[in-house]
């Protein structure tokens, strides 16, 4: 057989080991566990995160109300008293969710004034707005205020 013919045979040879390989690798690969988020943005990072909320304020947390399950999730729910609003249009009062994909959530401390990046449950009146950061929750400083000020500048990303 010359080199003429040795090439394409060699080509398509490749071509089948490694669609085959590809295939048993795609039918071996483990589901995504029960519980875990697929998310398209790091929800550790405020500028990740912030994209994705339509809100994001300072807020004093009034008191802890319960922890509960939402759409599947455990949440912590807070009455907040929003205070600085970087992007959106809450006001006064408000519920807020908070819950990480893994692990058990931190308890927010009574009277702690705290960064929140939020959208809606689908039934806000019942359940207020669900918190989608999940880096560390510490009571906000000049900053951390001026990461999420910047982040809250971002545009929103395409839903």
């Amino acid at each position: 057989m010359g080199k003429s013919k040795l090439v394409p045979a060699a080509v398509a040879a490749a071509t089948g080991v490694l669609a085959v390989a590809g295939w048993l690798g795609f039918r071996w690969m483990e589901e995504p566990l029960a519980g875990h988020v697929v998310r398209g943005y790091d929800a550790t990072v405020p500028a990740s995160t912030a994209p994705h909320t339509l809100n994001v304020f300072t807020g004093r947390v009034r008191a802890f109300e319960e922890r509960r399950e939402i759409e599947g999730w455990t949440q912590d729910v807070y009455r907040v008293d929003v205070a600085t609003v970087l992007r959106g249009s809450v006001h006064g009062t408000v519920r807020v969710t908070y819950g990480l994909d893994a692990g058990v959530t931190p308890r927010l401390k009574d009277g702690g004034t705290y960064v929140f990046a939020t959208n809606a449950w689908a039934d806000p009146a019942k359940d207020g707005h669900a918190h989608l950061f999940e880096g560390a929750m510490r009571p906000v400083d000049d900053d951390q205020l001026s990461v999420w000020r910047s982040a809250a500048a971002l545009p929103l990303a395409a839903r």
